[in-house]
């Protein structure tokens, strides 16, 4: 048998020439006559089947009258692995004269291993006797390691006032425009520059008048906040119901985040506001992944482990392909690192992780929080921002309590 007939078929396609010939040449070539047993139901032989001459029948277990299935060599189907489940799902004979190559399964495993590029269907053979979980876990790895990694977009809008931005532009008129696209996001820019937050004594009707209101950066950083909810979305309906928990806790966060900015020198409220929306973004391609596995997104337990292992080191990649500053990547890194230390005044990491600690009080811990989370006290977090913005523990709930109207007008904001 030549070694061309073997390159198309499946798995070993996806092999270099190098990988092909050893295959090759350290697998067998079995040769059956017609009428011959080839596999028989129930075996969990260590092998791939391949069919390379003639024609297979496979036949329920027990059943010698009626075919299932027939599978011609160098068709579709004789491309393929015969029968690859375990145990062996049918009986297989050879309906004509037949040839077959026999490959010791972790043989080609290892090989495909070192295989040059990536492709699902090989992450799926080299993960296929593992739980889903560590499936979940070697598919998104494999991507992040591979640059492949499937994430989501920023919106349209928010991408193009951030490129106005960036690009130096600073006419009111012409970031409106760009705005305008998307009536809802206007809307909701001259609400919040017609709300108390920043303390307009006018009304404005028109986005334009919003944008000088509000300054450009905090435009931006508001466009950004106003357009992300559209990044949480999911069609499997236990993964959207974990994406909308994971959008409301974001808004919640948030707005302390941003009450909490404006006591402290050299925050930014409207950066605090961001910085608290996207501090868990690295959850969202965790939950976009698990959409493809049944037992764990219906298993909640399981979705938690996979979204605290995963989305710390993801959110900073989302966060890196944005174009965000460094300051917020670090928040969807750190975000939960709750003895984080660092030098230096106070970051935006500092005030997400108090605000996470704020919004705890009070409510009935997790099972991942109950011995995670630390006191006020305790928080190196909350001493970096106490020691520059004099906070105490008394005074910064007596700020949050004060702020309450506040902070519900913030989540109205950005709740729909």
């Amino acid at each position: 048998m030549d070694i061309s007939h073997i390159k198309e078929l499946e798995f070993i396609r996806h092999l270099n020439e190098q990988q092909i010939i050893l295959l090759y040449n350290t697998s067998e070539t079995l040769k059956f006559n017609a009428g011959d047993k080839v596999i028989t139901a129930g075996d969990q032989d260590p092998y791939e089947y391949y069919l390379l001459a003639g024609e297979l029948v496979l036949k329920e277990a027990g059943n010698t009258l009626n075919a299932v299935k027939s599978i011609h060599a160098n068709s579709h189907d004789g491309l393929k692995c015969i029968t690859r489940t375990k145990p062996r799902a049918y009986d297989v004979y050879a309906q004509t004269n037949a040839a077959l190559l026999r490959v010791e399964l972790e043989h080609l495993k290892s090989l495909l291993r070192d295989a040059p590029g990536d492709n699902y269907e090989v992450r799926k053979v080299l993960r296929e006797d593992q739980p889903e979980e560590k499936q979940l876990f070697f598919d998104i790895y494999t991507d992040l390691r591979n640059n492949k990694l499937s994430l989501p977009s920023l919106p349209d809008v928010a991408l193009r006032i951030r490129q106005l931005i960036a690009e130096g532009t600073n006419n009111a008129k012409t970031i409106a425009q760009a705005i305008n696209s998307d009536a809802a996001i206007a809307t909701k820019l001259i609400k919040a520059a017609n709300s108390p937050l920043f303390r307009g004594t006018k009304e404005f009707e028109s986005t334009s008048q919003a944008i000088v209101r509000l300054g450009m950066t905090t435009t931006q950083q508001l466009v950004t906040s106003f357009t992300l909810r559209e990044v949480f979305k999911a069609k499997n309906p236990a993964i959207k119901k974990r994406m909308d928990i994971l959008w409301a806790h974001g808004i919640e966060i948030a707005a302390i985040s941003s009450i909490l900015a404006k006591h402290i020198p050299g925050l930014n409220p409207e950066q605090g506001l961001l910085a608290g929306l996207l501090h868990e973004i690295g959850a969202v391609p965790v939950l976009m992944y698990a959409e493809q596995y049944e037992g764990i997104a219906n298993d909640p337990v399981q979705l938690e482990h996979a979204i605290s292992g995963l989305s710390s080191e993801i959110g900073g990649v989302i966060l890196k392909r944005w174009s965000f500053s460094d300051e917020i990547i670090t928040v969807t890194q750190y975000a939960r690192q709750w003895d984080r230390e660092h030098e230096g005044p106070p970051d935006y990491c500092d005030l997400v992780i108090v605000a996470q600690l704020h919004a705890a009080m009070g409510k009935q811990p997790t099972e991942d929080d109950k011995t995670a989370l630390p006191s006020l006290e305790q928080c190196p977090a909350f001493h970096k921002l106490s020691n520059h913005g004099k906070l105490t523990p008394e005074k910064s709930l007596t700020i949050l309590a004060e702020a309450k109207e506040q902070i519900e007008e913030t989540k109205q904001l950005l709740g729909t």
